[in-house]
């Protein structure tokens, strides 16, 4: 059994807002999760005081944390799918071109992302035919990537045969559940392979440590040493937008 309360302690001139959780562990645990969200897991018959404290001296590390999860890609404004508008895939950018053709096909073309359907006029079906295609191209992208992903942690102790599941995610590009199970984002696949790598790994992690404390960052950076470059990368350059 467990049961939480809302806490908070002070930190300079901002206040630290946390759900306390207590429950049948050992251990008193941080997390800081991609809403900015705190929540502090703590052993039963721990002292408030002593949680705050804890709080505390976590102070800075907690506030960065949230700071780097602000940096995630906003969510854009819906596109209209018509010619003309900006897609990404793979890093590199193109132009949406859209024809009338008896046949209801998506392919890159002279640098253009290229659309072709009975009814040019319908975004509606714009939408879907492109929205597949991203699909599509997704998961042959993530497969070739969580292969080799997959034999780069197998080096660091990490072990995963559960493959992936695309998941539509508003602000967040991949998610790892506690029972190991991995979703990532479909528009994941506008960004680098690099970056894409850096995501799957990133969760890859979570498999050995579920949250954010240093001694995850710790193993990540192991694994990939730029990793921070690859995040800033993901989150400043490629648009996170909804398939």
């Amino acid at each position: 059994m467990k049961s939480t309360k809302s806490h908070s302690v002070e930190y300079g001139s901002s206040t630290i807002l946390f759900a306390l959780e207590y429950s049948d562990r050992k251990t008193l645990g941080i997390e800081v999760h991609p809403d900015s969200s705190v929540v502090v897991k703590a052993p039963h018959n721990s002292p408030l005081e002593a949680i705050q404290t804890r709080v505390s001296n976590r102070a800075r590390w907690i506030t960065k944390q949230q700071r780097q999860f602000a940096q995630y890609a906003p969510t854009l404004p819906a596109q209209e799918y018509v010619s003309g508008e900006g897609y990404r895939y793979l890093g590199r950018q193109y132009r949406l071109k859209v024809i009338e053709s008896n046949q209801e096909t998506v392919r890159l073309w002279h640098g253009k992302l290229e659309v072709s359907t009975h009814n040019p006029e319908n975004s509606k079906q714009v939408e879907n035919l492109v929205n597949r295609w991203y699909r599509e191209r997704a998961q042959q992208i993530y497969l070739e990537r969580y292969q080799h992903c997959i034999r780069l942690v197998a080096q660091y102790g990490i072990q995963h045969e559960r493959g992936f599941e695309l998941r539509t995610m508003h602000k967040r590009w991949g998610s790892c559940t506690r029972e190991g199970k991995i979703m990532l984002n479909p528009m994941l696949v506008s960004a680098p392979k690099d970056c894409i790598d850096y995501v799957i790994i990133h969760e890859l992690c979570h498999i050995r440590i579920h949250n954010h404390s240093p001694s995850f960052y710790k193993l990540l950076e192991t694994i990939i040493p730029d990793w921070q470059d690859r995040k800033d990368y993901l989150n400043t350059r490629i648009e996170l937008r909804s398939v």
